[in-house]
C-alpha cells in the first residue's frame, strides 16, 4: 500500500513547512514515526503504518526540515533539540496532545530529546537502530563514513543520485538481514524520485554535532521506551543501544540478529513484532 499521494504541508509558528501525513482515525491513539538523515517518506516502510492502522492506531508521519519536500534550512544552524520542537510544533497543529514515538535512527536521538524536553507529549518510545550520540561509543565502520559522504554531494545527473543512495542502503546490511543489489536500487529510485537532499544531509549531520550533549539526561526519562538494536550495525554498532537501555529507568532492550542498519524485506515481520508486542493494541492491552 502507498500513502504518500496524501502528504501535505504544514506550516508551523516557527515558519517552517513540514510535510505530513495522517493515516487512520485522527481519534485514535497516536504513533508517529521520527525518521534519520537522508531520509524522506518513501523511506519508511509501509507495511510498519499498516500493522498499526490494524493495531488500532492512527499514524502520523512527516519529512524533518532539510529533508523531503519539507522547508530546506540554507544557512541556518540549528540542533537536535530544534527538531524535536518542530515535532511538538506539528502535534500543536494537528491538535495531538500526546503520541507514542518510533525513532529510526537519527529520529531515535530526536524521540529522547523530545521525551525530556517535552515529557508529556511523549507516551513510550521505540528507540530503532538508534544512538544517544555518547562520544565514548562504538565508532560507525569506515565503509559507512565513505557512503555517507557520497550521500552529501551533488552528482552529475539522476543516476548519480541513485547510486549514492544504493551505495549507501547496501553498507548498511548485515550478514543474515541485508538488501538486495535490485533491493538498494529500488529503494533509492524511491528516494530518489521524491527528493535527494545531500545539503540537507548535510545540515542534519551539522545539527548532530552541534547538539548539547544529552547522554547523561536519559535517566530524567519519564517515558517507557523499547531499544532495538541491531546486532550487525554499521552506524550504531552494539553497545549505543545498551547504554541507552542502561540510562533510560525501565528500558526494555531486544536484538534485531544478523542486522544492520537498513530495512530489508527479510527483516520487516521481526521488527513489526518487536514494535507491536511492545505497543500492544490501542483498545489497553499496551505496556
Amino acid at each position: 500500500m502507498q500513502h504518500t499521494a496524501t502528504m501535505k504541508p504544514a506550516t508551523l509558528p516557527n515558519g517552517l513547512e513540514l510535510q505530513y501525513e495522517v493515516l487512520g482515525n485522527p481519534s485514535r491513539p497516536v504513533v508517529m514515526p521520527i525518521l534519520g538523515i537522508t531520509d524522506n517518506i518513501t523511506d519508511w516502510p509501509e507495511r510498519f503504518c499498516d500493522d498499526l492502522l490494524d493495531a488500532g492506531y492512527c499514524v502520523v508521519r512527516h519529512e524533518l526540515r532539510d529533508m523531503g519536500l519539507s522547508s530546506q534550512c540554507p544557512g541556518v544552524e540549528y540542533t537536535i533539540a530544534d527538531i524535536a520542537r518542530d515535532v511538538v510544533l506539528l502535534m500543536d497543529h494537528l491538535k495531538i496532545a500526546q503520541a507514542d514515538l518510533i525513532g529510526y535512527s537519527f529520529g531515535g536521538a530526536i524521540a529522547q530529546v523530545l521525551a525530556l524536553d517535552a515529557p508529556e507529549r511523549a507516551r513510550r518510545l521505540v528507540l530503532l537502530q538508534s544512538s544517544n550520540y555518547d562520544p565514548s561509543l562504538p565508532a560507525r565502520s569506515k565503509a559507512v563514513e565513505a557512503a555517507m559522504a557520497g550521500a552529501c554531494g551533488m552528482h552529475d545527473d539522476r543516476e548519480g543520485d541513485i547510486e549514492a543512495i544504493r551505495l549507501l542502503r547496501l553498507v548498511c546490511g548485515g550478514s543474515q538481514h541485508f538488501m538486495s543489489d535490485r533491493e538498494a536500487r529500488a529503494s533509492a529510485e524511491r528516494s530518489v524520485a521524491r527528493a535527494y537532499r545531500p545539503e540537507g544531509t548535510a545540515r542534519l549531520i551539522g545539527a548532530r554535532v552541534r547538539s548539547a550533549p544529552f547522554y547523561h539526561r536519559l535517566p530524567e526519562m519519564r517515558s517507557r521506551a523499547l531499544v532495538i538494536q541491531a546486532t550487525e550495525d554499521p552506524i550504531f554498532p552494539l553497545g549505543h543501544g545498551e547504554d541507552i537501555a542502561r540510562r533510560v529507568p525501565r528500558a526494555l532492550l531486544t536484538y534485531l540478529r544478523g542486522a544492520g542498519h537498513s530495512h530489508p524485506d527479510s527483516l520487516h515481520a521481526e521488527m513489526l513484532r518487536a514494535i507491536t508486542d511492545f505497543l500492544g493494541r490501542a483498545n489497553g492491552s499496551a505496556n
